[in-house]
């Protein structure tokens, strides 16, 4: 049997009727995924998008009535798809097929938990999100202390009972690519990076890059404090902590008045904060539990 038998390829799609023709032709055209299943979720489209998916029988058509976003659409995919390996596919023409069969064989063959498609140099990439990119990098480097390159790669493979365990942290929108990617990080999945390259994409893009941009920043927020809650409320308390020793210290011995209350309330705060961090990580323990 082909290693590629039990692989269903999720399609989100929102106002795609340029684009999504071709997608599918080039998928169902290529003899690797002649045993795949193909899903595409129209998200609320107000155009053709689900006109020209009818036209492809391999194709299965799962339809939002409302536009819900891109992480519903992942989501609304992965609940109906039968595949116990899931690979996500732009609808825009960005990702070329040969390199959904190397992160889908990588996955397969190797046995991984996921695996993620990381553009290359050769790739293309709008000059405008650049800087943007930059900083979302940063940020979910700092917060998930991982060498993992591009975290928000929209084409990327999981085990289905791995990314099943998970849909209920998705982000209804812009986010679910960078969300999965730190999750399979913090709960220590097995995976890896495979070099793609990426094109421009047919049509205007609905990303809002200040909108999506700060929501992606705040899911990092979010993901870190689920799973990492007494590191960043631990190393907060005892910031303050330190803050307000040294300031009372300098002022007692300076002043000789005495130690400042202003600094023992600093002390204080930093204090609470190290005790809530310890509670809050056994709640985040008693959560992840319930999905393991």
């Amino acid at each position: 049997m082909d290693s590629l038998s039990d692989l269903s390829i999720i399609i989100p799609a929102y106002n795609e009727e340029r684009a999504i023709g071709l997608v599918l032709e080039a998928l169902c055209s290529a003899p690797e995924l002649e045993l795949a299943e193909i899903l595409v979720v129209d998200d609320g489209s107000k155009d053709g998008t689900s006109d020209v998916v009818s036209q492809f029988s391999r194709a299965r058509l799962v339809r939002h009535s409302t536009n819900m976003g891109y992480g519903a659409a992942i989501a609304s995919g992965i609940k109906a798809s039968s595949g116990q390996h899931i690979v996500w596919f732009d609808a825009d023409g960005q990702h070329r097929v040969q390199d959904l069969v190397t992160v889908a064989r990588t996955l397969v063959e190797e046995d991984l938990d996921y695996c993620i498609g990381s553009r290359s140099d050769k790739s293309y990439q709008a000059s405008s999100r650049k800087l943007g990119k930059f900083v979302l990098a940063m940020s979910v480097r700092l917060a998930a202390g991982s060498t993992i390159q591009d975290f928000n790669s929209g084409l990327r493979g999981f085990k289905r009972e791995v990314i099943k365990k998970y849909l209920h942290l998705l982000p209804k929108g812009f986010g679910a690519s960078t969300t999965t990617s730190l999750i399979m990080i913090e709960r220590g999945y097995f995976g890896k990076e495979v070099p793609i390259v990426v094109r421009n994409r047919i049509g205007k893009s609905s990303v809002n890059q200040i909108r999506d941009g700060v929501r992606t920043l705040m899911l990092v927020l979010r993901i870190f404090l689920l799973f990492k809650p007494m590191q960043f409320f631990g190393g907060l308390g005892l910031i303050f902590i330190l803050i307000g020793v040294i300031y009372g210290f300098s002022k007692a011995f300076m002043n000789r008045q005495g130690f400042p209350v202003l600094a023992a309330l600093v002390i204080i705060f930093g204090i609470q904060s190290v005790f809530f961090g310890l509670l809050a990580d056994q709640v985040s323990s008693l959560r992840q539990e319930k999905f393991e």
